[in-house]
Order: C-alpha cells, then sequence, then structure tokens
C-alpha cells in the first residue's frame, strides 16, 4: 500500500476528532463509522482509488463517478487544513458508497461543509477560509458539537441556500450515489 494510501487509513481509523462526526442533515445521516470503516476500508481495498490529480487550484477532490479520492500534491496528513479537506472529501465517498441514487448536489455539498466545519472545530482549528459557506457551517457545527444531533431544519436551508449561491457550485446540480456501480467505460477510465 502506497504511503499516501496508508496514512490516509490510518488517519480516518486513528484521528481523535473523527468519532465526533456524528448529525443528521435534512435525511442524510453522517457517524464516525462512516469514515472508521466504510471509506477506510474502501480506500484501503483499491474500491476507491487515491491519487494526485486535482484540478487546477483545488486542494481535494472525489470523483463519484469513478471512485476517485484525488488530493493536492502537496496534500500531508499532519496539516489540519489538508485533513478537513479530506474529510469533506471523504464525506462525499460515504454518501457515494450508500448507493442512494440521484441526490442534490447542493445538499451533498452541504453535508460535507458541515463535515469539514464539524472536524475542525472539534480539532480546534480556524475555518480554511471566511467565505460564507464556511461561516455557516462553522456556526452549525458548534450547534452540533454542543450536543445538538438534529441540524435544524432553517439551518440546513441555510446553508444549502449558501452552497447554491457560490459560483463553484452553480451547476453542481445532482450527485450521483451509485456505491460501486460503475460502467465498463469507467472502470477503464479509473485506472488511468
Amino acid at each position: 500500500m502506497s504511503s499516501l494510501k496508508a496514512d490516509i487509513v490510518t488517519f480516518l481509523k486513528r484521528d481523535p476528532n473523527i468519532p465526533r462526526l456524528n448529525f443528521a442533515f435534512k435525511t442524510y445521516k453522517v457517524y464516525p463509522t462512516a469514515y472508521q470503516k466504510d471509506v477506510a476500508d474502501a480506500i484501503d481495498s483499491g474500491e476507491i482509488k487515491v491519487g494526485t490529480g486535482v484540478p487546477s487550484g483545488a486542494a481535494a477532490s472525489y470523483y463519484a463517478e469513478y471512485d476517485r479520492l484525488e488530493l493536492s500534491p502537496s496534500f500531508s496528513i499532519s496539516n489540519s487544513h489538508d485533513q478537513a479537506f479530506l474529510v469533506h472529501e471523504c464525506t462525499h465517498a460515504h454518501l457515494d458508497i450508500q448507493n442512494l441514487g440521484k441526490l442534490s448536489g447542493h445538499e451533498n455539498e452541504a453535508v460535507a461543509y458541515l463535515a469539514e466545519a464539524m472536524y475542525l472545530e472539534a480539532s480546534g482549528n480556524p475555518p480554511i477560509s471566511t467565505i460564507a459557506i464556511r461561516v455557516v457551517s462553522h456556526r452549525i457545527a458548534k450547534d452540533v458539537l454542543s450536543g445538538t444531533y438534529t441540524v435544524p431544519a432553517k439551518d440546513a436551508a441555510e446553508l444549502v441556500t449558501e452552497v447554491a449561491a457560490d459560483p463553484h457550485y452553480s451547476s453542481t446540480i445532482l450527485f450521483e450515489s451509485n456505491g460501486f456501480n460503475r460502467s465498463l467505460f469507467r472502470s477503464i477510465l479509473r485506472r488511468l
């Protein structure tokens, strides 16, 4: 197993703040074993491939259609921002693994931003940036970490609205959660 892949699996299984990622957001559920077992085991087994082919300017990406987690070539598992980016993308992977079908891309992003914020708040680190999505997600994360399991509908709607308003996500209308059911063509492409 590559060092990067092994580091990610170890982080997901052993980081002391992963157990704090436990919440319900609309119909989505996020829980510690989603990272510690489901995503970590999928990465370990190769069901989710790990690479360093992110789009220019991105720190990390998860491609559900290829079951690929892509990280910046400068990714460091010891960097708190990189850890938060990893949690964010592994949240997308978790939602993909569940084979839920077509989902709102804006809701999918909102759940991932909230998980990222909860991880940073639990580890005592500030937001990665001051964009509106992160400001709102950190406010909600503090409430969830203080004992609220279900994100109130008003807060969930506000975070989804912020995601939809961000130009980066304006075209992210749908996310297809298909487990590891990929076409032969996509199976071939994911090896490249």
